[in-house]
């Protein structure tokens, strides 16, 4: 979707007057920017931006480049070189673009060119230039860039600058920007101070190589002695096992020897308080987060694994707002819900060797914050090792069963609904003719992909905190070793017959030449409810699955407070294409049917069953008939609603019976409102209209 100035300006000044606790990008809205039309456009708005609107939504403005330009750092990850190459050039281009034809806003500048090279987008153009720094004759620059030459000391006291991580932080956000002649000062200053040695040796891994080069002679510089200050002997190692430059390999052996002789002074490893994680998704790629102490300091970290290649990224904070459940919550009503598992730091142990294993294959750098954190653990945790399927198995004491095996490979086992994300891509699709075709084309073709990928969710069921299905290890590693058996081809494996039959169904759904709009008589129940709760609703065929869901809430009555799905033939759609796909899509004939769940804790399942196809479409959705009174939100289910409703009924109540019926609005002193049809429609008028 390519945006317009208005549009795009229209959602910052939105999103900067939401509440700061309701404040997120929506998925819709971070799916802009995988469109790099869409960031270019954003930066030239930003870059041209008045001083006084800085002033009053820059915090939202910092955010949503945040998100934009991550998400072109993604897009551009998958491109070749050249690609990436050109994409810096175009951005390079608007810097001096807007700074010719706008008045360009200095803080602005800083801001995207800091935030750019934070994800690794090299840019070269001559930031004095842009901020109007006059010229010396000599043509260094280096006296103009700070105009006056800056109290290093007192700006790191200023910005409570104690640790080399501090430093990276306080580097990347705006000292980054400084052109590469006044480095060497800058570079010196830091050596002087406690923490020094533990920055530079990080930033001889930062990706521009004229830093990096900076920070070799910078440390070359120092005194032995002052390598005493290294806090981890374990950070030389992890920098010279993923060194991105070759030009400093050999530093590091001289780097190893100042460090042996003088670092005396023991630390304590780090100590990981909480662990939360995903299941691998079908990019192969799984996130964690955690409460950490590092240094003695605590903090939460976040960080995504990718087993193509390897740690993507790590983010440090410090002083969280919330604590990681409330996180994953909010992350969930914000329609961004993954399902994280709290796991033991056993699982860190197992896992770390197998993922800095393919870091090391792949040759792929580790971030800054990575190499810090990673440093701080136990020696043999980041000791790279190559996965083996044998090797987890005797971790998990599995024992080989061949009829259990059988049984498993002849049933579907979905421990996690980020395995519908295994579907095949779309190139395969395109080749394959039937759902069959598939298994030779893609997912027998990727048996070691796949033996890992259940291998992976098989330790998160080990290490689940705690313990719930301990019987999904065996299910999981029964998968992946029926997967070695070269007969398989010729036998039936459920879950790739399944996930053969979803890609093709949900490709060619997407495929599909647009619905024609009809309009639908719909009946929604309530499943189990004791007297029935249903509702009769007349609805278009070109709503989408999100647009329904409000429908659905507003005509029951709920509160829209907690998540829902939606599921058709036993499987649930996945939650991204709900923005897209539409209701007629699986409600074509009458007859026809699909699920809707709402509050994953008191599971209220809903039947939507088509009753009447009508010839002309609807443009107001509206409630023809009813029965029943919606349940209270976080009543405790349908089941508990029931006996409520009969408790009700009971002639002498105890105290605490009257004090459960008073706290769900079903006291007897009380009238219950009866299902009120004129008052239902009024709603969804006006929620149409808005």
């Amino acid at each position: 979707m390519k945006l317009t100035p208005e549009k795009l300006l229209s959602a910052i000044e939105k999103y900067a007057h939401t509440p700061d606790k309701q404040r997120s990008l929506t998925p819709k809205q971070i799916r802009w920017f995988s469109d790099p039309e869409n960031v270019f456009l954003l930066i030239s708005l930003v870059l041209a931006l008045p001083k006084e609107a800085m002033t009053e939504i820059g915090d939202s403005i910092n955010h949503w480049l945040e998100v934009a330009i991550a998400e072109l750092a993604l897009t551009a990850n998958k491109l070749p070189a050249e690609t990436k190459q050109q994409l810096e050039e175009v951005i390079e281009q608007i810097l001096v673009y807007t700074k010719e034809k706008f008045e360009i806003n200095s803080e602005c500048v800083l801001l995207c060119v800091s935030i750019l090279k934070r994800n690794q987008f090299h840019i070269k153009t001559d930031i004095t230039e842009l901020l109007d720094a006059p010229q010396y004759p000599d043509n260094t620059n280096i006296a103009t860039f700070p105009k006056k030459s800056l109290n290093l000391n007192q700006l790191f006291k200023q910005f409570e600058i104690h640790s080399g991580i501090e430093f990276i932080d306080f580097f990347e956000s705006g000292l980054s920007v400084a052109p590469h002649e006044a480095l060497p000062h800058l570079l010196s200053e830091v050596a002087k101070h406690s923490w020094g040695i533990d920055a530079l040796l990080l930033l001889t891994q930062y990706f521009e190589e004229p830093i990096a080069l900076a920070c070799v002679q910078a440390l070359d510089d120092c005194p032995s002695s002052a390598w005493e200050n290294l806090s981890y002997l374990q950070l030389v190692n992890l920098c010279a096992r993923f060194n991105r430059h070759p030009a400093i390999h050999t530093c590091f052996k001289r780097w190893k020897k100042k460090a042996m002789s003088h670092h005396k002074k023991a630390r304590e490893t780090a100590k990981i308080h909480e662990l939360y994680v995903t299941h691998v998704d079908g990019n192969d790629c799984a996130s964690m987060m955690m409460t950490i102490t590092l240094d003695g300091q605590e903090y939460q970290t976040n960080m995504m694994l990718d087993f193509k290649s390897g740690i993507r990224e790590s983010l440090l904070n410090i002083a969280p707002e919330s604590t990681i459940p409330e996180l994953i919550e909010e992350l969930g009503n914000n329609e961004a819900y993954v399902d994280f598992t709290p796991v033991s730091p056993d699982w860190l142990q197992q896992i770390l060797p197998w993922i800095l294993s393919v870091q090391q294959n792949k040759n792929t750098p580790l971030d800054l914050t990575s190499l810090y954190w990673l440093s701080q653990l136990p020696v043999e945790w980041t000791q790279p090792e190559a996965f083996e399927l044998e090797h987890w198995s005797q971790q998990f004491d599995y024992q080989v069963n061949p009829k259990r095996q059988d049984q498993h490979r002849l049933g579907i086992t979905m421990g996690s609904s980020l395995i519908l994300s295994w579907l095949a891509p779309e190139e395969c699709l395109l080749t394959a003719k039937k759902p069959r075709d598939l298994l030779k084309l893609y997912y027998y073709a990727n048996r070691e992909l796949f033996i890992g990928r259940l291998t992976y969710s098989a330790a998160i069921e080990q290490y689940r905190l705690p313990p719930q299905a301990p019987y999904l290890v065996e299910q999981y590693l029964d998968l992946a070793y029926a997967l070695r058996d070269p007969a398989l081809n010729r036998k039936r494996f459920a879950l790739f017959d399944m996930l053969a039959e979803l890609s093709f169904e949900y490709f060619y759904m997407e495929q599909e030449e647009e619905i024609e709009p009809q309009g639908l008589v719909l009946k929604v129940s309530l499943f189990d409810a004791t007297p029935a709760i249903w509702r009769r609703i007349r609805v278009s065929n070109q709503l989408t699955l999100s647009e329904f869901h409000d429908v659905i809430q507003t005509a029951m009555g709920w509160e829209d407070a907690h998540l829902f799905s939606f599921g058709f033939a036993g499987i649930d759609i996945p939650e991204e294409h709900y923005d897209q796909m539409r209701i007629g899509a699986f409600l074509e004939e009458v007859g026809d049917e699909f699920n809707y769940q709402y509050d994953f804790g008191d599971d209220w399942f809903h039947q939507i069953t088509v009753e009447k196809v009508l010839p002309k479409d609807i443009i107001q959705p509206e409630v023809t008939a009813g029965n029943g009174m919606c349940p209270a939100e976080d009543s405790g289910g349908i089941w508990n609603w029931n006996y409520l409703l009969k408790l009700r009924k009971k002639k002498h109540l105890t105290e605490d019976e009257a004090e459960q019926l008073e706290l769900v609005g079903l006291s007897p002193n009380e009238s219950l409102e009866p299902f009120d049809k004129q008052q239902v429609n009024k709603k969804l008028k006006a929620f149409i209209n808005h």
